[in-house]
Order: structure tokens, then sequence, then C-alpha cells
């Protein structure tokens, strides 16, 4: 039953996949804009990244009895970093794409941007450890 549900999982997925494709594709050939981009993933991630900072910013200053307006303008910067690229999907495509795209833009890309995260402090964490026992390697012969 587990790898009866593993392999449902996985097709799941690549359906999920194909089909951002598919919208994409066709998204750039009705408009010539694509949802998909770098671009769009770093500046999902930028604001997702300010918004989170910024909750937490504030959550401290409450705790502490300090001044929550740090927090609260990094929350803002970020939103409105956010509703920059609805803004341009909205300008290059129509409402219901717009729309549409949006909400699946910032909900996929603000999942991968956490997943991200959590993969490169990983990554990161594991290249320190591996490189603690490495030594220095000196050329003798030049």
């Amino acid at each position: 039953m587990l790898v009866l549900k593993i392999i449902i999982g996985i097709i799941i997925l690549a359906g999920a996949f194909f089909s951002f494709l598919t919208f994409n594709n066709h998204c750039n050939r009705k408009f010539g804009y694509r949802f998909f981009t770098m671009t769009s993933f770093v500046i999902v991630g930028a604001s997702l990244i300010l918004i989170s900072i910024g909750h937490e910013w504030r959550l401290d200053a409450l705790k502490e009895n300090g001044d929550i307006l740090n927090g609260i303008i990094l929350m803002i910067i970020g939103v409105l970093i956010s509703m920059y690229l609805v803004f341009k999907n909205f300008k290059e495509t129509n409402f219901v794409y717009g729309l549409g795209g949006s909400i699946v833009q910032l909900s996929i890309f603000g999942v991968l941007t956490y997943l991200g995260i959590v993969v490169l402090i990983i990554t990161i964490a594991i290249f320190i450890v591996g490189n603690m026992g490495a030594q220095r390697v000196y050329v003798v012969n030049r």
C-alpha cells in the first residue's frame, strides 16, 4: 500500500508540473508573457523572506515591549514587492489569466522558497562539517 501511495504522489506531482508548464507555454503563446521564470521566483522569494523576517521582528518587539514599527515596515515592503509582481502579471495578461497565474505563482513559489531555504541550510551545514577535517594541500613540484 505504501508503494501505491508513493506512485500516486509522484504521478500527482508530475501532473502538476506538466500543467504548470502547459499553462506557462499557453500564456507565452497568447500574451508573450511567462509566469514561471527565475526572476519571478526571486521576487516572490525576496518578498516572502521580508514578510517572514518582519513578522519575527514584530513578535520579538512585542515580547520585549520594543518598537514594532520596524517589523511592520519590513512586512509592508514584502507585500508591496508581491503586489508589484501581481500588478505586472495583470498588466501583461488579462484579468482571468493574471488572477489565476498570480495565485498559483505566489503559492507555488512561496512553498519552493521555504523548501529551498531548508535545503540550503542543510547543504551549508554538510559542507562545513565535511571541510572541518580537510587539510591543506601543498604543491611541491612546480
